[in-house]
């Protein structure tokens, strides 16, 4: 391109124009821009000579070309011989864990290693921040042990890392010294680029169970020394009902469903205990936040709910030194007083009156098109307690939760007719529709019983089936604080912290667990911890490209979908490592994956060796958080 003018040369006319042939090959030229007269452009762009500013504008034109030129038409041509061998390693490479190493950057992680690699000035041999990016791309996109990482997998990555089995230990060793500095550094780290809601927290626990079969408080052949370093494999209620010893995993979570910070205890420790020691832990970082913490009823003992009952009478609340704190725990109406308990029943209270919610007789629904009409309504109905501390009893009731209540008791009860009639009762666990069964013993002599009957517990099941449907909140928020449709709506988000274990569990695969030492197995589950951060961040990214600004977890993918669109997007070396071809099924998914990580270059059908270097190097650039 080059410039060209007419007119008067007091006031040329400036155009751009640009060489090319006719249909029939004859050279001529054509016009690409027309940049206006001398006069209008001195006072458009407010310079003295017309002609330098169009000289300047064209030559940027013409590096533009250049740039776009050489970057995207470039063109690989590949020769194959039939009789070469090919290379003894593979050229596939996968490319999707760039977008885990952005985000790996962006939250800070690199500080935390940088850090404590200079609080742990002996740390030498290895660089902890690249051990822990191929620990944490390991776990999410190949789970598996410590050994297979090392000689498989970490050479998968489109980076060439050489990582050592050593290395790794080592790493663990020393983030396992500082396990609440590194949870504390990712929380501060993460509020600069995520949105975390701690005015919200949710807490539960769950267990792991390990590969081994005893307790290594079994080996009497070993010192106390060792046995002072392996405390935290014990017997205790596994959630798989499996025999194997087993460690207990307390976990935050905030309100938008990001992990905020995490134990392991001892595989027989009462839950109860575990929240109010993690809790006092991470409210340091937001001491002066209003909080509620939501859990379970099995962790809503006295002790928590005295931790967390601070109102704004309180005196340090007032003086500004600290937040008020709540709580919304989960209730069970069979396990409450009478009393209580024959009121939260809506067909009928203790006065013999009919209970309705803002004129609403709830035995109206017995009227099909009454049933039909409220199938998806929610009706609530409250009231105080002052039985040890002063709170507000929430009872809802929902059709939708009536019929799944009806309905899995239904198929328990043919599973226990089937146990009675095939007389397997004996057998069966606790936790199967055994419970529902009765038995009674005989003699036939007066003396031994040999003869054994057993028949269903019609009285249990009627009075587990007139619960159905309702569910049950206490809290020490009160009416003129909150509604009662607000307070339900916060405990109807404990599902997902369950669906953090279930992720931990089954899509890092983070059980059973192979370690015995306690530091090794702390530190092998705030890996996992924290490779759920990641997850949970690729989450919030790609809501944020959506029109309507869905947010976890109303957002368009789960995480199966997006730890399996990680794993797809793959690279092909070729021409001996001077171009790399994308290889993916093309999917809304990975283009979202790609666009919001500003990966749009793999979605080119071939991307140069320049260009790869500089995806990978990208992150590695980003300017780094600052502590909140």
């Amino acid at each position: 391109m080059r410039l060209s003018h007419t007119g008067k040369p007091d006031n040329y006319y400036y155009f751009v124009i640009e060489d090319c042939r006719t249909e029939t090959g004859r050279r001529t030229s054509r016009t690409i821009e027309k940049l206006g007269c001398a006069s209008a452009i001195r006072e458009k762009y407010k310079v003295d000579d017309a002609e330098a500013w169009c000289r300047n504008y064209v030559n940027s034109l013409n590096a533009r070309a250049l740039k776009e030129k050489s970057e995207k038409q470039r063109e690989i041509v590949i020769k194959l011989r039939e009789d070469h061998l090919k290379d003894k390693k593979s050229n596939i490479f996968n490319a999707g864990y760039l977008i885990l190493e952005k985000l790996y950057y962006e939250f800070g992680m690199n500080r935390i290693c940088e850090e404590l690699q200079d609080k742990h000035p002996h740390i030498t041999g290895y660089d902890l921040t690249e051990v822990l990016k191929v620990m944490l791309f390991g776990r999410i996109l190949f789970p598996s042990s410590k050994l297979a990482l090392v000689n498989d997998f970490q050479h998968r990555f489109f980076e060439k890392y050489e990582i050592e089995l050593q290395h790794i230990y080592r790493a663990m060793d020393v983030l396992n010294e500082d396990v609440s500095l590194v949870q504390d550094r990712l929380y501060q780290y993460t509020a600069n680029v995520c949105e975390r809601d701690v005015n919200h927290l949710y807490y539960d626990c769950t267990n792991f169970y390990s590969e081994k079969e005893l307790e290594d408080c079994d080996r009497d052949d070993m010192p106390d020394d060792w046995k002072k370093n392996h405390t935290l494999r014990k017997y205790g209620k596994s959630k798989e009902n499996r025999p194997n010893p087993i460690v207990q995993m307390g976990l935050f979570m905030d309100g938008n469903g990001i992990p905020l910070g995490f134990c392991i205890n001892p595989g027989n420790t009462n839950e109860q205990t575990t929240i109010v020691p993690l809790e006092k832990e991470l409210i340091k970082n937001f001491k002066t936040t209003d909080i509620t913490v939501c859990t379970d009823a099995g962790l809503s003992g006295d002790a928590n709910r005295s931790f967390n009952n601070v109102g704004e009478d309180d005196l340090l609340v007032k003086m500004g030194f600290r937040g008020q704190r709540h709580f919304i725990c989960t209730q069970s109406i069979k396990k409450l007083k009478l009393h209580l308990k024959e009121w939260s029943y809506f067909s009928l209270d203790t006065a013999g009156k009919r209970v309705t919610k803002t004129n609403f007789d709830l035995s109206k629904l017995s009227d099909p098109a009454c049933y039909a009409e409220h199938y998806h309504t929610i009706f609530f109905k409250e009231r105080t307690t002052a039985e040890g501390m002063d709170a507000r009893l929430i009872v809802t009731f929902s059709i939708k939760y009536y019929e799944f209540l009806r309905s899995l008791r239904e198929r328990k009860i043919k599973r226990a007719a089937k146990m009675i009639e095939n007389r397997t009762f004996d057998r069966e666990s606790d936790h199967s529709p055994k419970s529902l069964i009765e038995k009674t013993y005989s003699t036939e002599d007066g003396e031994i019983a040999v003869n054994a009957s057993a028949f269903l517990n019609t009285q249990k099941i009627e009075e587990d089936a007139r619960f159905d449907g309702f569910y049950a909140v206490t809290t020490n928020i009160f009416a003129d604080k909150m509604p009662a449709e607000q307070i339900a709506a916060i405990s109807a988000r404990r599902w997902e912290i369950e669906e953090c274990f279930r992720i931990m569990k089954t899509d890092l695969e983070s059980r059973p667990f192979y370690h015995s030492k306690d530091q090794r197995i702390t530190a092998h589950f705030l890996v996992c911890f924290m490779a759920l951060v990641l997850l949970r961040g690729v989450e919030q990214k790609i809501a944020s490209l959506n029109e309507n600004k869905l947010k976890y977890p109303d957002g368009k993918y789960s995480i199966e979908q997006i730890i399996q669109a990680l794993k797809d997007i793959r690279v092909i070396e070729v021409d001996n490592g001077n171009g790399y071809q994308p290889d993916y099924n093309n999917s809304e998914l990975i283009s979202d994956l790609l666009e919001c990580c500003g990966l749009t270059e793999l979605t080119h059908e071939v991307v140069m060796k320049d260009t790869m270097k500089k995806i990978s190097a990208g992150p590695k650039k980003l300017k780094q958080p600052k502590t909140t």
